[in-house]
């Protein structure tokens, strides 16, 4: 049996809340222990990156440059595992109070919303 091909998906976790729905503080060592803990839980593997990774994006209702920093996950995927990876991220977005977060899956970009900031 052939092993089954694997996508790479990766995705950053900002390493503070977010300010518009939060207090734009540190994230505690608890919700980053939450985040190891699931992804192992689900997927089994997981590479971090060294170090963070410097951006910044435009917030839509003020217009304002905002900067930030993250940690950089990667993982190897089956097709099957993808959606996992997807609720997994929209969970993250509640725990670590974020609007959205972004996950690139071989290269395609997507930005995985929490669950109060679907749009309709």
């Amino acid at each position: 049996m052939a092993p089954a091909a694997l996508r790479e998906c990766s995705f950053f976790m900002p390493i503070r809340r977010d300010r518009r729905i939060s207090d734009g503080e540190l994230h505690s060592t608890d919700t980053w222990e939450w985040l190891t803990d699931q992804i192992y839980e689900r997927f089994e593997a997981v590479t971090v990156a060294p170090g963070l990774y410097d951006g910044m994006w435009k917030d839509p209702i003020s217009g304002e440059r905002v900067p930030d920093q993250s940690r950089q996950y990667l993982l190897a995927l089956p097709e099957e595992k993808i959606e996992d990876l997807r609720q997994l991220l929209r969970s993250a977005c509640v725990e670590f109070h974020q609007q959205c977060i972004y996950l690139s899956i071989a290269g395609q970009v997507e930005f995985v919303e929490g669950p109060g900031n679907a749009s309709p």
